[in-house]
């Protein structure tokens, strides 16, 4: 066979075998990530925490906290390392949110115009960030709302917090923000002031 076809064929059973798995989307249990979102006996959630156990006896497991998308409910699941589930690639839109009616809060598609709703229950921590007009990432699956991702940095207005004062390098103090949220912030820090937060963390990053 020439060496051009031969590359041809290699080349296609790569893209076939490529296309196959991106469409199975099947990984390990040790792949599993916080943030993913998986498909399980018919189930979609989102993966809270992760941990991999290795007990002095016994076989490695690997135990995961996750939230069911469609009812809010916390489950502890865990798994053999070889075990395999089911990513789910959701789709990735950006929203603009809206405002809060309630334990519902909505959201617009940027481009579309679109609206969805997402209980509080399913936002969980995330709603803490959340103020009218800020722009987020929505995961989307079958034409549904799952789930949504933050900005990894965000900026809020202090509204309460003891006057500034002198201290120690790196003390802290509690403060009021927009939102509603507590954050730790510096001691220099006084009401009025833009405070720049890491989502992740909900740590202090600099004055804004």
């Amino acid at each position: 066979m020439p060496r051009h076809q031969r590359n041809t064929r290699s080349s296609r059973a790569f893209t076939i075998a490529r296309e196959y798995g991106e469409r199975c989307r099947m990984i390990n249990a040790t792949q599993i990530r916080v943030g993913n979102i998986l498909r399980i006996d018919g189930g979609i959630f989102r993966v809270m925490t992760v941990q991999h156990i290795t007990p002095g006896k016994g076989n490695a497991q690997v135990q995961a906290d996750l939230r069911n998308l469609k009812t809010g409910n916390k489950n502890n699941m865990r798994f053999r390392p070889a075990e395999t589930v089911e990513r789910v690639d959701a789709e990735e839109r950006e929203m603009t949110f809206l405002y809060q009616d309630g334990s519902t809060y909505h959201f617009m598609d940027t481009e579309t115009c679109e609206q969805h709703e997402l209980a509080a229950e399913l936002l969980e921590d995330m709603r803490l960030y959340l103020k009218p007009d800020s722009t987020i990432i929505m995961l989307i699956c079958d034409g549904e709302a799952l789930s949504i991702r933050l900005p990894l940095k965000m900026r809020f207005t202090v509204t309460e917090c003891d006057p500034p004062s002198k201290g120690s390098a790196g003390a802290l103090k509690n403060a009021l923000v927009d939102t509603g949220a507590h954050f730790k912030v510096p001691l220099f820090i006084k009401p009025g002031d833009v405070v720049v937060i890491n989502t992740e963390s909900g740590d202090y990053v600099e004055k804004g």
